[in-house]
């Protein structure tokens, strides 16, 4: 029997909400803040330990992330150097015994503890792959689980562009991970927050 990797979870929440014009993690959808929803589906999961990168600027949010359950809140005061500096703070405290991470994203609360879980069992059950990226009826998102092998790649990224450079090099050793379900959409705009609370009504 293959023995089971420590795997941490990391959720990527320090944006400034440039295109939303308002803090977006803040906002709220059925009686909780979008990050709460996240941390929620983090912490239920299957994950050894939840790690979470915020923008130490948004009133709040700190308090927000700091709840039962979560491991350890990261102060990124560089959230204009773009996606790349979030997670590699992540990275960075990540504890040594980690042997992969699972990257959320914290504007995506339709992302429940089910697709972590899925992502998580897919690993720990065949370990032959470096990435394995979760796939919604063919689209690919979020979440990401990434080998310690990859950590180094993911430390030379730059700018805003996260680990889609290293999936995109690094193809070959990418297993995508079907979740059966559509895509759990980011909340970057007035529009998708308008299209997330009438699936809230609906």
């Amino acid at each position: 029997m293959t023995p089971q990797k420590n795997t941490w979870a990391i959720i990527l929440a320090a944006g400034q909400s440039k295109r939303m014009g308002t803090p977006k993690m803040m906002l709220r959808h059925k009686g909780k803040t979008l990050i709460q929803h996240v941390i929620d589906a983090a912490v239920n999961s299957k994950a050894d330990g939840v790690i979470i990168v915020i923008n130490p600027e948004v009133d709040g949010l700190l308090a927000e992330a700091s709840v039962p359950g979560v491991s350890k809140v990261f102060l990124n005061d560089q959230s204009d150097s773009g996606l790349s500096m979030s997670l590699k703070s992540g990275l960075y405290v990540l504890p040594s015994e980690a042997e992969a991470a699972i990257f959320l994203l914290g504007d995506q609360p339709l992302v429940t503890t089910r697709e972590i879980n899925l992502l998580l069992e897919e690993f720990q059950g065949n370990q032959a792959y470096s990435i394995y990226q979760s796939s919604y009826r063919g689209k690919k998102g979020h979440p990401v689980l990434f080998q310690r092998r990859m950590f180094d790649r993911l430390l030379d990224v730059k700018g805003d562009k996260g680990g889609r450079e290293v999936i995109r090099q690094f193809s070959g050793e990418t297993q995508t991970v079907e979740m059966g379900r559509s895509h759990p959409f980011d909340i970057d705009t007035k529009d998708d927050y308008r299209r997330l609370l009438r699936k809230e009504v609906s």
